[in-house]
């Protein structure tokens, strides 16, 4: 069985140390790091030192991109990349594979209502419901991660669009489970095994400083 290792780091506490991390990092992080909310800063350097780190990005070059833009390392194995809620995964496998995570909404919105009516089958509106219970609104956030997922396994994201293309969902293995308040699901099409390691993100920074 293949399997998935899944690195997470809470990016909070390289806050009062995004020069550090600049440093470090290859450039298009840093520059990432230099706009957005405080919290998406801190993600782009996050991500930046668990691309050094797991897969030896040190420099632009050292990263590819395919047709619709999703990244690859030559000579390096299958990965994924996502952020959200202060945190970061890298999924790293031996084939292709997808990862989303995705916070789980405190309250259920119109964004979310919209999202459910356009995009979910049956059975997750169903889960969803009126998203009045935090099982619920959990719900919505698994169902949204699978897409994404199963979307950035496939190397498109959105250029494909499941309404119109439905079966392009269909027969991917999925894995997902919560990290407090979100929910990581990753995506490959074959049955995987996935372990999700946590990460210290001061220890990782200071092992380069």
């Amino acid at each position: 069985m293949e399997k998935v290792v899944v690195h997470v780091l809470d990016c909070a506490p390289l806050a009062g140390h995004e020069d550090a991390c600049r440093n470090v990092v290859a450039p298009m992080y840093a520059r990432r790091s230099e706009v957005g909310p405080a919290r998406v800063r801190l993600e782009a350097l996050g991500g930046g030192l668990l691309a050094r780190d797991v897969l030896g990005v040190v420099a632009d070059a050292d990263v590819g991109y395919g047709e619709y833009g999703k990244p690859y390392v030559a000579g390096g194995p299958e990965f994924n990349l996502t952020n959200d809620v202060g945190m970061v995964a890298l999924a790293v496998a031996a084939r292709p594979v997808g990862i989303d995570l995705e916070e789980v909404p405190a309250r259920y919105r119109d964004v979310e209502d919209l999202i459910t009516r356009k995009y979910y089958d049956d059975a997750e509106r169903a889960a969803v419901g009126d998203g009045s219970t935090r099982e619920r609104r959990a719900a919505w956030a698994r169902a949204w991660t699978r897409r994404e997922a199963i979307l950035k396994a496939m190397g498109t994201g959105f250029a494909v669009d499941p309404r119109k293309r439905p079966e392009v969902l269909l027969g991917w293995e999925l894995r997902s489970v919560e990290l407090g308040e979100a929910v990581l699901t990753c995506a490959m099409d074959v049955p995987f095994e996935m372990r999700v390691l946590r990460c210290d993100a001061l220890s990782l920074l200071a092992s380069y400083c």
